[in-house]
């Protein structure tokens, strides 16, 4: 199980956030598009979502801003299977939640019978390009989106996401799943609560956290 691997990378602006500086921008980034997700997500399905694995959307990974300089990014996605499911109402509810978040958004479909898709896209916003995608035959339902790239040094920012400890039980940190009452966490210290087990299975019931970890740069609280 990984945890969205951070790639070493030089060539960072000058001007780029460091430190706290980045730290708060990026927690800034992180809680405004992951509440506007999870509006989405409940309004698809108010439910139990699965993360998928390496796909929080809290862990930065490196992307290319210019020609030699380099950013980070979250990476989200979250899944579920509906049983008897209503496409068209899930794709007309994914596309108000996404119209009122004030994002331009279109659908496409394709295949036919069991191998037909619906995906609704909308892009702006906090969430950058978000994607409902919608499975008939199945049920299967899965929601990402990726942010814009911003200036930082991505694997700068994952050591202080995880308060410098960066081992395999890092990953055993970050939840595995996304319900009603789930909050948004971007601050994941050693000592805090697993999510995995050591072979990485979800931890099943998964904790229930109601207060998260303030990190040591600044006020981040949500």
């Amino acid at each position: 199980m990984t945890v969205g691997l951070v790639f070493m990378m030089t060539g960072c602006s000058p001007s780029a956030p460091t430190g706290d500086a980045l730290y708060q921008a990026a927690a800034e980034r992180y809680y405004g598009y992951a509440a506007d997700m999870h509006s989405v997500l409940m309004a698809v399905h108010e439910g139990e979502w699965a993360v998928d694995q390496g796909a929080y959307g809290a862990v930065p990974s490196s992307c290319q801003l210019g020609a030699d300089e380099f950013g980070y990014f979250f990476d989200y996605a979250r899944t579920v299977t509906i049983e008897q499911v209503d496409a068209d109402a899930l794709s007309a509810a994914a596309v108000a939640a996404f119209k009122e978040l004030g994002l331009e958004t279109e659908v496409a479909t394709f295949g036919e019978g069991e191998a037909q898709e619906q995906n609704i896209i909308a892009a702006g916003g906090n969430v950058g390009r978000a994607v409902v995608t919608i499975r008939p035959a199945t049920g299967w339902v899965r929601v990402t989106a990726r942010p814009d790239c911003e200036p930082g040094a991505a694997a700068d920012l994952s050591e202080m996401i995880f308060g410098g400890d960066m081992n395999r039980g890092a990953a055993l940190r970050v939840p595995a799943t996304e319900g009603v009452d789930s909050i948004p966490q971007f601050y994941f210290p050693e000592g805090g609560p697993l999510f995995y087990d050591d072979d990485g299975t979800p931890i099943v019931p998964q904790p229930v956290v109601t207060e998260v970890p303030q990190a040591p740069y600044g006020d981040d609280t949500p």
